[in-house]
């Protein structure tokens, strides 16, 4: 393929010899380069390689004079050895249809020749009835075959000579390419008639494609026996040149025209469709002379003389119109391309490193994205693992305390149970506390930690009560231990006053409760009926279930 502001270049391979054209890369067709290279006789004959060796030799030592090595073409060779087909592919979508065609060319499709290289043209879609009665969407298409040996000839001496191909087209499409650019219109029914030496090339086309072609010998219509196969064969074809045709050349031709005219309309369209122009280019001389007899012969048929070295708009240049095939073919981009008869081994050659640089691109970049996943997620699951963790360790602390209330594995209902008993009645506990104070005494302050201590404060009259109250306090049957932690006098009774004579004494205690305090408050509870007067009014009616809870501010009754 060629990049972007490479050089267009277009080479044809004919009986009398090899054409190479370069262009500018431009709209205009500015020539800025050529090259003619004319081949020995015998060389090349009926558009086929009389002597290989001959033409590899002649070919590479022209492309090293003229400086050719390392071109890139487009080659165009000539049709008689092209066949087309018109079939139709019971599909519409484009990969299905390509992979039908190569089936039915491989398969079905009868060729004169064996090893096939072909391409093809899709030209419309129609729905046929099937044999069931239903109907099927099918895709028309033009084929366009030539034996593969025949095209590997062309582009391995080309190759062997430093030039690269880098497609194989027929010359039909290549000067259609270049008349229709001349005209500024494309052909739609129409004959194009290519004057060639010795040699007329015929072609009709169907909306822009070519639907037939077919190579007309000129010598052979001047005498009755295949004048290539006679020693005269060279002599003669130099004697035509290019000065005239003959009146049997003229005759034959016309008849020939006129025959594959009514070919066209009624075999190819059974009626729907006839040419309706008719163009012709060739040598100036003998291009004329045609058109004149064609022109009153065939008077319904627009005739139109393409004079390609004296194109409208452009400076008039001869050259064009003798490297008119050639010039047509450097014309060729990927928007009017019609077939590609390069082998198709050679074209994904050409493909491969790009499509392998591509995939290479697309791996590096879908490894740097798992490898980026994966340092998201493995940081994603360190984070899950570590709070699975320590979810596990808390059940596993909520699984021993519940082992534990279950004892030895009672019910779901003996365990609430078992969690209800367990459960401290405040109530008991503040009745109980508030019996066992000496006389006069008052509790101002109380702390609970959850089945662990009792804090209290309590205000006593004289120093000795303290003791006294603290043996009660190892007496109640839900202590499992208590102690006196602080003891001072207090000089504030919370009236305004001094302790005077009467002082009072503040003992801070500390009461830790045993594991039988639920079963011993409530036994406790039944045998004290009524106390709580040295109580202040809230505490009796405080939950030591909390985590902390105090009674301020207690008053003797």
């Amino acid at each position: 393929m060629r990049g972007i502001g490479s050089k267009k270049a277009g080479l044809t391979i004919e009986q009398t010899g090899v054409r190479f054209i370069q262009l500018k890369n431009s709209k205009t067709w500015e020539i800025e380069k050529q090259s003619y290279l004319p081949l020995e006789p015998g060389t090349i004959i009926e558009n086929q390689i009389a002597d290989e060796e001959k033409l590899r030799a002649q070919i590479r030592q022209w492309a090293e004079q003229e400086g050719l090595k390392g071109s890139r073409v487009s080659l165009s060779v000539p049709p008689s050895q092209v066949i087309i087909r018109k079939m139709n592919i019971s599909a519409v979508n484009s990969k299905q249809v390509e992979q039908l065609v190569a089936l039915e060319v491989e398969t079905g499709l009868h060729l004169p020749f064996e090893e096939p290289v072909y391409d093809y043209i899709p030209i419309g879609r129609d729905k046929l009835l099937q044999g069931d009665g239903l109907e099927e969407e099918v895709t028309r298409v033009l084929v366009f075959a030539a034996p593969s040996r025949l095209i590997n000839e062309y582009v391995g001496i080309l190759d062997e000579a430093g030039i690269k191909t880098d497609s194989v087209e027929v010359s039909a499409t290549a000067l259609a390419r270049m008349t229709e650019s001349a005209q500024g219109k494309p052909f739609a029914d129409t004959m194009l008639v290519h004057l060639e030496h010795s040699q007329m090339d015929v072609y009709m086309f169907r909306e822009g494609n070519p639907v037939f072609m077919r190579t007309i010998n000129l010598l052979d219509l001047a005498d009755e026996t295949p004048l290539f196969q006679s020693e005269s064969y060279l002599a003669h074809k130099a004697a035509l040149g290019e000065d005239s045709l003959s009146t049997e050349q003229i005759v034959e031709i016309t008849a020939e025209i006129s025959r594959m005219l009514n070919f066209y309309q009624y075999s190819l369209h059974d009626g729907a469709a006839r040419i309706t122009g008719l163009a012709v280019t060739g040598p100036d001389r003998i291009r004329r002379q045609l058109v004149g007899e064609l022109r009153q012969a065939l008077a319904e048929i627009d005739i139109q003389e393409l004079q390609l070295e004296a194109v409208p708009g452009r400076a008039e240049d001869p050259s064009l119109n003798l490297y008119r095939v050639a010039v047509g073919a450097a014309l060729r981009d990927d928007k009017n391309s019609l077939i590609d008869l390069l082998p198709r081994e050679d074209r994904e050659a050409k493909v491969l490193p790009y499509a392998l640089a591509s995939l290479l691109l697309i791996w590096i970049l879908a490894a740097g994205t798992v490898v980026a996943f994966y340092m998201i997620q493995k940081d994603g699951l360190a984070g899950q693992a570590s709070q699975l963790e320590s979810l596990q360790a808390d059940n596993q602390l909520k699984q021993l305390e519940l082992v534990g209330l279950q004892g030895s594995g009672g019910s779901p209902a003996a365990l609430i149970a078992q969690l209800e008993a367990s459960r401290m009645d405040a109530v008991s506990v503040l009745k109980q506390l508030d019996a066992a104070l000496p006389k006069r005494a008052v509790i101002r302050n109380i702390a609970y930690s959850q089945n662990s201590t009792i804090d209290l404060t309590v205000d006593v009259n004289r120093i000795d009560q303290a003791s006294v109250y603290l043996a009660a306090l190892k007496k109640l049957p839900f202590v499992k231990g208590a102690a006196i932690t602080d003891l001072s006098e207090e000089r504030d009774t919370g009236g305004g006053s001094t302790a005077g004579a009467a002082g009072l004494y503040a003992a801070v205690y500390t009461v830790s409760i045993g594991s039988e305090a639920a079963q011993a408050s409530d036994a406790a509870a039944q045998s004290v009926e009524s106390v709580g007067h040295a109580i202040a009014p809230d505490a009796a009616a405080s939950d030591l279930t909390t985590q902390e809870e105090s009674v301020n501010d207690g008053t003797n009754p």
